[in-house]
């Protein structure tokens, strides 16, 4: 009796394993690393090419238009995996490091979406009407919040990397 329902249970299993095209485990991880993947891209790529080809103004232009973007793919694949660490893990979540991984990643990218790149956007637009005479006397305060900006980027796709090797 004991070995048929364990062997109707193993067939249960293998046709529902069956029935799963893609698992939320991958969906996040492909998810995750599509945002990561497109993260890297831009900076190492994308952004030295806009700003090496491009004037100043324009390529801030576009790098923010990218940056938006980024921000709400971001959103969404923290999402995915949030999901999925909810539905994997339930009630030990607070012991898994891919938990706080998201936390973190998800709190810098809020914060530097909607804090940082605002005052970054605010600055750039008030320097662009005047360029080159402003940029000298306001570059220590648009510095200051570019680089805060740049380093909060550079912090959550370091973290999203060790999200992906923890999974």
């Amino acid at each position: 009796m004991v070995r048929s329902r364990t062997l109707s249970k193993l067939k249960q299993n293998v046709s529902n394993q069956s029935r799963e095209i893609v698992s939320i485990h991958q969906l996040s991880k492909i998810a995750m690393t599509f945002w990561l993947g497109g993260s890297w891209m831009t900076i190492v790529v994308i952004f030295p090419i806009l700003f090496k080809t491009l004037d100043q103004i324009t390529a801030s232009n576009i790098a923010g238009q990218i940056l938006n973007l980024n921000a709400y793919i971001g959103i969404v694949c923290l999402l995915a995996a949030l999901i999925e660490v909810i539905i994997n893990h339930k009630l030990s979540i607070l012991k898994t490091k891919r938990f706080w991984y998201i936390i973190s990643m998800s709190c810098i990218l809020i914060v530097n979406y909607f804090a940082i790149f605002p005052v970054v956007y605010n600055l750039r637009q008030r320097i662009s009407g005047l360029a080159h005479q402003i940029i000298a006397m306001q570059s220590n305060v648009f510095d200051f919040w570019h680089s805060l900006s740049a380093l909060a980027f550079i912090a959550t796709c370091v973290l999203g990397v060790l999200y992906l090797v923890d999974m």
